[in-house]
């Protein structure tokens, strides 16, 4: 009978299998709901709650204040920030209990931590400074930022679950292109964070011209920001044109038309919220797109590297 058995290394290898395709769900899960404290993110700043509750980490000295709409979503956003780092340690902690995992994702898990912690002071810092433009800025870059390196961590899993297997690098030019428009995306989600923490969404009420019909009427000051964060909107929105051309025919080629596709849904919405002076729905549809765009040049480069191969599981 004890020969019937399968070989102890054979089970040891499909047990390290199905916990990494575990956790990579789990991962998944834990961008979700990232993403989506990235845009609740984004309605507390449009419904000039920031400074809600007035203290941190509590709110008004309490674990839970009285509530109006402002105090809801302040306190929502910091419930879901507690709740996003509490399911990040556990993952952690299942993940590093596996050795032959914890070698292949130590160093995305040790940045992805580095980014949270950051992430949580600079999320005190915001309070603390009054919402200076500098802490809302970096809050949203370090965000997107830790966003990302979930998504790696869940892809890398993928692969050592057998989910997916390593693609061969893309050609030069098409890793050349994916990376450039990286570039420019990460400029572009600073200048938005720029314009949003500054107030300088409305600087220039008209579209395509500014303030009178000119094309650059300023390259100072609020109007100068707002025309930086448009015209790179137009940089990036070619660069993800010539990354999706750059890549056709390889297996990356679908990531990258999905994130011109995504480009240009958020260009879109760009013009809507200047022309519709900035509603709401149109501030969280934008910054969810952004979200959603950095996830997907983040997934393209994993793939064009030779790293990956998508994003189902």
């Amino acid at each position: 009978m004890a020969d019937a058995a399968p070989p102890l290394p054979r089970l040891r290898r499909a047990d390290a299998a199905g916990l990494a395709r575990a956790l990579a769900r789990g991962y998944v899960a834990l961008v979700t709901l990232t993403t989506g404290l990235i845009v609740l993110g984004a309605l507390v700043r449009a419904h000039g709650a920031g400074l809600a509750c007035p203290d941190w980490p509590l709110c008004f000295g309490t674990l839970v204040p009285r509530m109006n709409l402002e105090v809801a979503f302040e306190w929502t956003h910091r419930l879901v920030a507690g709740t996003v780092s509490l399911v990040f340690v556990a993952l952690a902690a299942a993940l590093l209990r596996d050795g032959a995992l914890r070698r292949r994702a130590a160093p995305l898990l040790a940045l992805a931590a580095g980014l949270l912690a950051l992430q949580v002071v600079l999320g005190a810092l915001t309070v603390w400074h009054l919402l200076a433009a500098w802490t809302v800025t970096a809050h949203l870059v370090v965000g997107n930022s830790f966003n990302a390196c979930l998504l790696l961590l869940a892809l890398r899993l993928r692969e050592a679950g057998g989910s997916a297997a390593p693609l061969p690098a893309a050609p030069g030019a098409a890793r050349s292109a994916l990376a450039a428009a990286a570039a420019l995306l990460l400029a572009q989600v600073v200048l938005g964070g720029l314009v949003s923490s500054t107030y300088a969404g409305m600087a220039c009420p008209e579209w395509p011209r500014c303030n009178g019909g000119a094309w650059l009427p300023s390259l100072s000051g609020l109007v100068g920001l707002h025309l930086a964060h448009r015209w790179n909107a137009v940089l990036l929105l070619a660069g993800l044109a010539a990354a999706a051309l750059a890549t056709r025919g390889t297996p990356v080629g679908g990531l990258a038309a999905g994130a011109f596709a995504l480009g240009l849904a958020q260009t879109a919405l760009g013009v809507a919220n200047v022309l519709l002076a900035i509603p709401v729905e149109v501030t969280a549809l934008h910054s969810l797109l952004a979200a959603l765009l950095v996830l997907s040049l983040t997934a393209a480069l994993h793939a064009a590297f030779g790293k990956g191969s998508g994003l189902a599981l």
